[in-house]
This record gives structure tokens, sequence and C-alpha cells, in this order.
């Protein structure tokens, strides 16, 4: 017998090395999970943040900040700019008119400008010329400050005197930098006022006097000035690293650095003839490197070489982005979790949207893939601080402490103006990234498929897998499926789903929980469908994993239950009813009946409740039909929806309110000897297949079902077999 402890896992995504060898803790797929700190888990999911009014895409996400460091968020859809008020916690659109016409692949570029001593601005830009010619009312580069926070202001400095020399005018730009004191547009767009045209620079860096980003006078000295690369290739991205900038052209990478001369700041340096970037957006930069995303591959630029980085994943860009939308690819950096994000249209799918992301780990230098429809990433702040109280449905936080990871809790907890990685959709939608247990209340299904594994094929044996070990954090709610491949199979010899749950003594499955709606006399328990449970009245147990009726899970109604037995496969939980009484204090003669209770509960708008045992207002007391609906629930009243009272008899006293609050039971549980606690396990796992090779998956999906997977430990044993005859 052989076995092999794959821990802690480092390698990621490994699809373009022959399965024997790659490094055995890599994945052929590993989707909606992240390696962090050397675990597997499941990613976060995100929750909507806002909305603008107009609901077109998002085309950019960043912060104004202005001389004291306060933070506006700020969000571009493709008209019009969006401010966040912290006070209603929305966006609000900024200027009357538009100031874009933005198409798909106009993703807005900005750039803080740090006044010495006025007003801080953020130039932005979304990358087209001003229209009509020259005045520039739509597109072309903008800017916002706090001195006029409900509007953006048209830039368009001079770039040369009136006379002698001929008028222009700056009338737009692809990129915007602010370094070395000075703005920098590059790849500019110019209008002649003699030809009354615009003229397009792909290769052009023009800049600003120092400390004035209002002069850009190129004839007289100390003003404004521009180089143009020495290429016939055109400017595609850009990000700055350290006191220079990557430049990535068509077909080279160049960087522009600051001079000594006053009349030339920069200048350009060729690095490479290299394709290394096909999209505006496809570039982050890091303290010592720019990464870059092209059709050829995945790069990193140092500012004086350029070098491949994507060996495990060579041709992803290819077989992965669809190149079509490759405009589209946008990358963002999550500086809280280190972790690089790059939005891409999966080229599998009809759709020509952006719908998947490729994740890098900083920490491991590990590849993984989301699934997740994101336009844009940017970053906002919050405007208020966010504690454990604030975790309410009312708050769109309905979190348990148990739904917090051990190591990413305070990922949910966010101080007064801390930066967030935020996304924006097709849609006018905002959301907090990197948060919750859903995609906004829709399921995350995340799958792993490792590489293949024989430890005997030195020796040219075939090996049987008896069993795979799973360390794991301990989890309620989440379960998974694990499938085993022998050989080159595509379909699993045997599959079994698993728990997260320590050893609690199982005890059986449940089959169905039934809810006996107490609507006449006295509330009946919960009843429980197990075949052949063992159990005797007045046993005690515990419940976990059932979904739909989650109520019924240890924790909820009850931490553990008492059992009456009705038979060998159906028993009674004593006194856990799927029903709620509330004790009646007032009913009004009105049209409709307003009614006060003493505790709300679990009681909302919609739910059908009985009335009995009322006094004077005995009209409403349950009569074997007479169910009502409730409406308008405030604090602890409500109405009764189209019951006019005006005529029944005035209330005297007593009276309850009777109503269901289960959920309906859809399927899983089970009954345990011992409570739950909190803590990692190990999960064993039978299999049996005999083959040259070996392969696991595990897929698992749901809402708050994170899990944490900490190692794998496959058992082998060697069969005589030879591998070849």
């Amino acid at each position: 017998m052989s076995s092999m402890l794959i821990a802690p896992f480092s390698t990621g995504l490994e699809t373009d090395i022959d399965p024997w060898l790659a490094p055995a803790d890599s994945f052929s797929e590993l989707n909606n999970i992240h390696i962090y700190d050397g675990i597997l888990q499941k990613r976060e999911g995100y929750r909507l943040f806002g909305t603008v009014t107009n609901g077109e895409r998002i085309m950019g996400l960043c912060r104004y900040i202005d001389s004291s460091g306060t933070k506006t968020s700020l969000a571009f859809d493709a008209l019009r700019a969006n401010r966040y008020n912290s006070a209603t916690n929305a966006y609000v659109q900024i200027d009357v008119a538009n100031i874009f016409s933005s198409g798909e692949f106009d993703y807005v570029w900005s750039a803080n400008w740090q006044s010495g001593g006025g007003t801080n601005r953020l130039y932005f830009t979304n990358g087209k010329t001003g229209a009509p010619a020259g005045a520039a009312t739509v597109n072309a580069i903008r800017y916002y400050d706090s001195a006029t926070p409900n509007i953006t202001v048209a830039f368009n400095p001079l770039l040369s005197p009136v006379a002698p020399a001929v008028r222009r005018t700056l009338d737009g730009g692809k990129l915007i930098f602010s370094m070395g004191q000075r703005l920098i547009v590059l790849y500019t767009f110019e209008y002649n006022d003699t030809t009354l045209t615009t003229s397009e620079y792909p290769q052009r860096a023009r800049w600003c006097a120092k400390q004035n980003p209002d002069n850009w006078n190129d004839v007289v000295a100390g003003g404004g000035g521009y180089t143009d690369a020495a290429t016939g290739d055109q400017i595609v991205s850009a990000r700055q690293l350290q006191n220079q900038i990557i430049v990535f052209f068509t077909n080279s990478v160049w960087s522009l650095t600051a001079t000594s001369d006053p009349n030339r700041a920069f200048k350009w340096q060729r690095i490479n003839n290299f394709r290394a970037c096909d999209g505006k957006m496809a570039s982050i930069g890091y303290d010592r490197y720019v990464v870059a995303y092209g059709v050829r591959g995945i790069t990193a630029t140092d500012g004086v070489e350029t070098r491949r980085t994507d060996n495990r994943i060579s041709k992803f860009t290819i077989n992965d982005i669809n190149v079509g939308q490759f405009a589209k690819v946008f990358c963002e950096r999550s500086y809280a979790n280190k972790r690089q994000w790059t939005l891409f249209n999966n080229i599998e799918t009809t759709d020509d949207e952006n719908d998947a992301a490729l994740i890098y780990d900083e920490d491991s230098s590990a590849f993984s893939t989301y699934d997740i429809g994101m336009n844009c990433l940017g970053y906002g702040n919050f405007s208020r601080d966010f504690a454990l109280e604030d975790f309410t449905a009312v708050n769109d936080l309905d979190l348990a402490l148990d739904d917090f990871g051990d190591e990413d809790m305070f990922s949910y907890f966010w101080q007064d103006n801390q930066e967030t990685l935020l996304g924006g959709d097709i849609n006018g939608n905002i959301f907090v990234m990197e948060t919750d247990g859903d995609d906004n209340g829709s399921s995350i299904d995340s799958t792993f498929i490792t590489v293949a594994w024989n430890p005997f094929k030195e020796e040219g044996a075939e090996a049987q897998m008896p069993y795979i070990d799973i360390l794991v954090d301990t989890q309620l709610m989440t379960k998974g499926e694990i499938g085993f491949y022998k050989d080159t199979d595509t379909t699993s010899y045997k599959s079994q789903q698993i728990d997260f749950l320590p050893n609690l003594n199982f005890i059986s499955d449940i089959n169905n929980a039934t809810n006996n709606n107490p609507v006449v006399g006295t509330p009946n328990p919960i009843s429980i469908n197990s075949p052949s449970h063992g159990l005797t009245t007045n046993d005690i147990i515990y419940i976990y994993g059932v979904e739909g009726m989650i109520e019924v899970n240890s924790g909820e109604a009850a931490d553990a239950y008492t059992v009456t037995v009705v038979d060998e496969n159906n028993f009674t939980l004593n006194e856990i009813y799927g029903s709620s009484e509330l004790t009646i204090t007032n009913i009004t003669n009105n049209n409709p009946a307003v009614v006060t209770v003493d505790n709300i509960r679990n009681l909302v708008d919609g739910d059908t409740i009985v009335i009995k045992d009322v006094t004077g207002m005995t009209d409403v007391n349950y009569d074997g039909t007479n169910t009502y609906t409730v409406a308008n629930i405030v604090g602890v009243t409500f109405e009764l929806l189209a019951i006019d009272s005006t005529l029944f008899g005035v209330y005297t006293g007593a009276g309850t309110v009777d109503y269901d609050f289960f959920t309906a039971f859809t399927s899983g549980g089970g009954i345990y000897e011992r409570k739950f606690y909190k803590t990692k396990t190990w999960k064993r796992i039978h299999a049996g297949g005999i083959g040259f090779q070996h392969r696991v998956s595990f897929t698992s999906n749901g809402i708050d079902r994170q899990f944490r997977i900490h190692a794998l430990k496959p058992m082998f044993k060697k069969i005589g077999r030879r591998m070849v005859n």
C-alpha cells in the first residue's frame, strides 16, 4: 500500500502539462475555487452595492480623492458619470446631459491629480475624440472635482497660441497618467483650428507643465510638450511602474521615462518587439513589473525585459478567451486578498459579454477560474462602519456567526471609508466583490478535477485506489459530490455525496420532514420519516443538513430534540412545531382591521393565519374556513387584508394568532447522536478502481455553502498487471 499526502495546495490550474509531469497538487479544472494560504477554498460571492439610474453598462469604477483625503466613489456608465451619495447609499447622476457615447469596448480610464495648493481633480476619458469637431461636448477628456460635485468639466487645453502658430487644442486621449507632477496623455487626438479637423497620434505621449495641468503650451518654454515613439505601432495599454510608464503597443513594448531636460521631460525607450497586450484594460501594475494579457499569452515586463508568466496555462489566452472580444479583458488587483482578477469572455459560451474571470493568487502563484458576469472592476469605499449587529436582512447581510470562516471572517467587516473591490455589470448594477456566500442571492457552483495519480508508474504497474481521505473545515450545511475516474475515462466509475460534518455518530438519513399545519386546535409537532431509525421515545437527537425546511436543523428551532416514536420509520419532534402562536393585545374596528400582537417573530406580509379565542370581536375567530392574509406589518401591528371590521364586535381581550412558518422540506439531512462542533475533520471516501492513472473530481453548489479543503490523501495499492504488455 502507498499513500501520498497532497498539501498544502500551491499550483492551481495545470492545463498544459502532461498529467504525470504536473505537480501532485495541481488541477486540470479549478472553477469557482481559489487557493488561499495553501487551502482550496470556495470563492466568495458578491452583493448589490448600488445601481446607476439609466441602467447602462458600467464602463469604469474609481475614487476621487480631495485635498483632505476624503474619497468619493464614482461609477461611469456608457453615457454619464455617477457619484455615490453616502447619505442615501445610492448613485446619483452627474451632469444634466450625456457626456459619453461609449461603445462596448470604450472603458473609462482615470487618473487623480493631486494639487499642490488648489483643488484636486480626477481626469477621465473613454478614449474617444470629442464631437462635434473640437467642441468636446461628448466624449474626449473631462475632469471631476469637489468644487462642482454635480457636474464634470470638458478639458480641451490649448497646445499652441493663436498667433503666430496655428491654434491647436487637445481634443482627447486614450490613457491618462499623473507622474512627476505632470499630467500625461497617451495616444492623443488634437484639433486644428485652421483645417477644422482632428488628427490622431497613436504613438504620442503629451504632458502638461510641471505642477500646472492647465498649461499644455508646447511652444513657450516651461509649458507642455510631447514625444512620439519611433514606431508604426499603436498604443494599446499602459501601466505606471515606479518612475516610468510601461506602454504596450500593437507589436512592441516601450517605457516612457523622465529626463533631466525641462524642454523634453520624457523620452521613449524600446524594450522589445513583442505583441504583449491586446486590450486597453488588459494590463495591471505591480511594484516591480507590469503584467499584460494578449492573444499570445500572459507576460510580465520589469522595464528591462518581457517574460511569459503562464507556463502552466500557456494556451489559456488562446483556448479559453474569445479572441473576438479580447478588448473586453479587464484586469484589477484585489489588494486585501492579494489576488489578480482578469475578466474575460469565455470562448465556450454563446454570449459575447464577460462571463468568467481568471484568478491569480499572488502568494502561491496559483491560477483558478470563476464563473462571474462582470463587465469591469474598480475600487470604491463605504460611507459607514459595518459591525456584527449590522449583519441583518434589512442591510442585505443576513449572516449568522457560523456563516463566517475562521480566516476570512474579517473580510465581511468594513470600516468607514475603507477601500473595497467593486464590480459593474452590463445592466448598470454595481456590486461589492469577495463577500457573502452567494452571487447576489444566486448559488455558487464550484468544481475541481485533479491531475492523474499513480505512485507506481515508475515500476510500470497499475494501481488500485481503495479510498481517499480529505481534510476539511467542518460546516453545517455544505455538501459535495466526489467522483472517481481511472485511465482516460471521462465518466466516473463511482460517485458519492459527502457532507462537511465531523463524526457526530450518524444514526440514519431523513427522507422527509412534515410540518403538520395547526389551523385547528393544538399545534401538531414536526413529523420525520427516517427508515429504520432505531430510536426509542424520549431519545435525544441532533439534526443537520436538511434542505428546504432548514428551520428543523439543530441550532435553528432548537439545539437538541427529544422524540416520540410512531413506528420503525417515523417519529415526531417533541414540542417543536412548524408554527407559531402570537398573543393578541388589540384588534381595531377599521377597514381593514388592524391587529396588535406581543411579538411579530417570523411573521411576514402575505402569510396565512388563523385567529382563535378572541373575546368581544368573536367574528374573527376561526370557524373552520376563515383564514386571513397578513399585510402592511409595522412594528407589532399588521392589517387583515381586505377585512372590514367596522361592523364587528368590539375587541375586549385575549386571542392568539396561529401561523405556519417552517419552509417545505426538499431534501437531505441526517440524524446524529452528538452536537455539531466547529473544527477540522478527515473525511474518508471509498473508491476501488484499478487503472494506470487515477483522477478525482469534486463539485459543490448552493447559497452560503462555503468549504475549505486543507489536504487530499489518496491511498494506492500496487496491482500486478503491467501498464504495457
